[in-house]
């Protein structure tokens, strides 16, 4: 008996002993496990870093020796990407195929191999992976705007500006989109006729008949920018009288371009001469802003005119302030204007609000006649319709209600009305 409970005491130890050391084994097994991800995250970590540092050889040997441990898609992708980022097109294309391979609905894998078709001018090839991303989601944003830029890319405009318009119906007012097809669509129809008429009604206390202005232009689309001709017939204090008057809108990248005008009259409602610059940016996260001048010129006198703007899309709406600043002998003018547009799914269809203080030197209603006109205190707000009929036509009216100083501290009051209509071919 006693023999018995001896050997029954040292099984149990024997026991102990094995379950604590397979315990020990697991908490070592587990620990390693834990140190071996941490020095892959490390790795990847410094691998990322390297190819985003230009050090893209270096990226790919730390690359290499993740993969050598067993296959991660992350890394594998990265890998392409350097290759892709090299010109090393075929090489690319290995390594991301091989991470589609384990994972055909790896987003960002399609999307690594749309641009490695893109970039080696495989147009088509491209087309294909985007319409395979949207098949898996139709509301994939970056794979519309990529497909609509390699279609731009290989000279098919109008299937591009299709892929946009289609998006916008999705999305109405996606700002990105609507600069896109806005910029697009004038590669398309690279010409514009448009005639715009705007009467104004005064109240009894300016003594004064309706004023009107009629504006004619023809716009063309060229290598550098837009080029705009237009005529200014207008009708004011029982005078008639014409400007003439050039835009040109030129392009120096995707995110910037300038404005230029330059204007002429003989008539005395008008400024003998006018000329005006401002360069446009725009900026991350949908801002844009700019800077610029107006110079007029008149009989006796010269002004000039400072300008700037901000401006951000917001979901549909766009929102912008702008501020011209004239200084003086005896005082500095100053004028604001606050614009709020509501785009539906055309960036030709949209709702304004307009909210205004001052005068404005590209108000077409404000026809600067002296320097004096400038120091004039106003207040105005105006609703603005615009919309695109059938690609070609575009309508646009305007009613403002507002008031003016007429002696110092004397306001009246007057209603403005305005229609124009373009044409595009």
């Amino acid at each position: 008996t006693e023999f018995i409970m001896k050997k029954t005491n040292s099984w149990a130890v024997d026991y102990r002993m094995i379950y604590f050391l397979k315990a020990f084994l697991m908490v070592l097994i587990f620990q390693f496990s834990g140190w071996t991800n941490i020095a892959n995250a490390q790795t990847f970590d410094e691998a990322r870093d390297l190819a985003f540092n230009g050090e893209r050889a270096k990226a790919r040997e730390v690359c290499r020796a993740i993969l050598d441990r067993g296959f991660n898609a992350d890394v594998a992708l990265l890998m392409g990407r350097t290759f892709a980022w090299d010109g090393e097109y075929d090489s690319a294309r290995v390594y991301i195929n091989k991470v589609l391979k384990y994972n055909p609905d790896y987003m960002d894998a399609i999307s690594a191999m749309v641009d490695v078709e893109y970039w080696s001018e495989n147009y088509s090839k491209a087309v294909e992976y985007c319409n395979f991303a949207l098949q898996k989601d139709s509301t994939a944003q970056d794979f519309w705007m990529k497909k609509a830029e390699i279609l731009y890319s290989n000279e098919k405009i109008e299937k591009a500006v299709d892929v946009l318009e289609n998006y916008l119906k999705m999305d109405p007012g996606n700002g990105e989109f609507l600069k896109k097809l806005r910029n697009y669509r004038l590669d398309l129809l690279k010409n514009t006729l448009r005639i715009l008429y705007t009467v104004d009604f005064f109240d009894a206390e300016f003594n004064r008949d309706p004023w009107q202005i009629m504006s004619m232009s023809y716009g063309r689309e060229t290598e550098i920018g837009s080029v705009i001709a237009r005529v200014n017939l207008a009708n004011r204090f029982g005078m008639t009288g014409y400007q003439y008057e050039i835009d040109a809108y030129p392009k120096f990248t995707e995110n910037s371009y300038a404005y230029v005008n330059y204007g002429f009259s003989q008539n005395t409602i008008f400024p003998k001469h006018r000329f005006g610059f401002e360069w446009h940016q725009s900026f991350p996260k949908a801002f844009e802003g700019s800077i610029g001048l107006r110079l007029m010129g008149f009989e006796n006198s010269n002004v000039d005119i400072y300008t700037a703007t901000i401006g951000k899309y917001f979901s549909k709406y766009w929102l912008s302030l702008r501020s011209f600043v004239t200084p003086g002998d005896e005082e500095t003018a100053v004028s604001g204007l606050l614009v709020l547009r509501r785009y539906f799914s055309d960036p030709e269809n949209y709702l304004g609000l307009w909210l205004g203080y001052g005068i404005s030197p590209d108000d077409n209603r404000n026809l600067i006649d002296s320097k004096e006109r400038l120091n004039l205190k106003s207040r105005y707000v105006r609703l603005e319709y615009n919309r695109l009929f059938n690609r070609v036509w575009i309508l646009k009216t305007g009613a403002v209600l507002g008031s003016e100083e007429k002696t110092t501290e004397e306001f009246a009051g007057y209603y403005t009305f305005d229609v124009g209509i373009s044409f595009l071919f």
